[in-house]
């Protein structure tokens, strides 16, 4: 008898880990890690703000669950135009669920206006 209702938990607990992760997988924007968005605010401060200063956000994700081309992709998406470079990785406290525990942080720079043709 014990042995039937420790399958029943195993498969029970498994249904429910498999629908957790069916759930979140897609790539989640939360703040970029503290190293990378002090850095960004630093430049902001030296150089001001204006449409075009760069700025940073984090992406969650889980090696199981999402690849690194969906990654780039959800990261390109949420840059826009811009351009993009990872700068920083972390897997502790960083506000990420546990099925997406890792958290990319990247660095936003926008696409500035275009440069006036020269009329030589």
């Amino acid at each position: 008898m014990p042995t039937i209702n420790i399958t029943f938990i195993r498969v029970t607990v498994g249904i429910i880990v498999l629908l957790l992760s069916a759930c979140a997988n897609e790539p989640i924007k939360v703040d970029a890690s503290r190293p990378v968005s002090k850095a960004v605010a630093k430049g902001a401060q030296i150089y001001g703000s204006n449409d075009y200063t760069p700025w940073a956000f984090g992406v969650c994700y889980g090696n199981r669950v999402n690849t690194p081309t969906q990654i780039l992709a959800f990261a390109r998406e949420t840059c826009g135009d811009g351009r993009i470079e990872l700068r920083d990785e972390d897997l502790i406290w960083n506000d990420c669920p546990v099925i997406q525990a890792t958290r990319a942080s990247f660095v936003c720079y926008p696409k500035g206006p275009r440069a006036p043709a020269s009329g030589g």
